[in-house]
């Protein structure tokens, strides 16, 4: 199959191209590289800085790469955002894409107006008020406004099907009758070493700063100056980020433990490359998450947006220490069983084929 994936978000769509090239497809990431993050796509459009003719070259580079996609088996969107700038026609390209191509898909992924409509409204907690407060420093989310949730709703609309990555999205837009199955993250383990997470002198506890309010750093920042005071031998607390997606797992390799986020009911991608590199996680683990999964359990310990919570649970790894390698290793096995890039590419094939 020829097939386009657009947008990228922390190294998912370049995981499940990975996947699809593998499975012998002719597969392509068009995208911004995810900001800093310099993710490696096949086709980057980036912009360079915030003067008028930056801007406006800008947008003549994706006007001019999204209305030649033509002819592709699939084109999938990894969120509305990348079609919806100021001064763009997103409505004509979008049809477009439509109009030229077999089938297009929808992925329910990154903040999009029905999360923040109708996830918001569903989830027993999320990252909604502080990521407006520390993240947007704004009353309202773009998401919210309605050209927004208008454009959002006509490409659910009209595409052959959304699919979303994790429960919060399944939720969000479960109204929707071409919403279709659940499949999760995908990770590429063939490039990801694993290795024994062994304890030197301390636990390396870290966690990754993106973004501030949507992560919920504020209760993780807090947890870490309680426990620095009653463990300052046995623990090692590092809050650090925005940097290169390369760099940012060389960091990640000599920690024992990554506190992933406070708001999720499920983990995202900077979980899902953490266990496959064998480190304990916290973050995003609830019933309901692990439900949609098909599992009874998981190896990344469930955190709330309670820094009380948080300090417990850092004090449970430090009195389970001795099982710290263990965990690692299920954590892996955890990844190759339900995350592998390309029994994950295989799920996205056999829904693309069927609608």
């Amino acid at each position: 199959m020829d097939i386009v994936l657009l947008g990228e978000f922390s190294g998912f769509n370049k995981n499940l191209n990975e996947g699809l090239r593998a499975l012998g497809h002719n597969s392509r990431v068009i995208a911004s590289g995810d900001g800093w993050k310099n993710i490696d796509v096949d086709i980057l459009i980036k912009q360079n800085n915030n003067n008028i003719i930056e801007k406006l070259k800008y947008r003549y580079k994706w006007y001019h790469v999204l209305s030649n996609i033509k002819k592709y088996d699939i084109v999938q969107l990894i969120n509305p955002w990348i079609l919806r700038l100021k001064f763009f026609p997103s409505y004509y390209i979008i049809k477009s894409l439509l109009r030229n191509n077999k089938k297009t898909f929808l992925s329910a992924a990154g903040d999009d107006a029905y999360y923040w409509k109708y996830g918001r409204k569903q989830l027993r907690y999320g990252p909604f008020e502080d990521s407006l407060k520390y993240d947007i420093k704004k009353n309202k989310s773009v998401c919210e406004k309605p050209d927004f949730i208008a454009f959002n709703q006509f490409i659910a609309d009209n595409c052959k099907g959304i699919i979303p990555i994790s429960y919060e999205y399944a939720i969000s837009y479960k109204i929707h009758n071409n919403c279709r199955k659940f499949i999760p993250l995908p990770i590429n383990t063939d490039s990801i070493s694993y290795s024994p997470n062994i304890v030197r002198d301390k636990i390396v506890i870290f966690h990754g700063l993106n973004r501030y309010g949507s992560k919920g750093t504020r209760f993780i920042e807090k947890a870490f100056k309680i426990l620095q005071e009653k463990y300052p031998h046995d623990l090692e607390l590092i809050i650090d980020g925005k940097m290169p997606l390369n760099i940012y797992l060389d960091v990640m390799r000599r920690t024992n433990v990554v506190v992933d986020q406070t708001y999720g009911y499920s983990c995202g991608m900077n979980a899902i490359y953490a266990l496959a590199m064998g480190k304990i996680v916290m973050g995003g683990a609830e019933p309901e998450s692990l439900a949609l999964l098909g599992v009874d359990k998981s190896p990344i310990i469930n955190i709330l947006p309670d820094v009380d919570d948080i300090v417990r649970k850092v004090e449970w790894i430090l009195d389970n220490k001795n099982n710290i390698e263990k965990i690692g290793y299920e954590g892996r096995a955890f990844v190759e069983e339900n995350h592998n890039y390309i029994k994950i590419a295989e799920q996205y094939i056999d829904v693309w084929n069927n609608f």
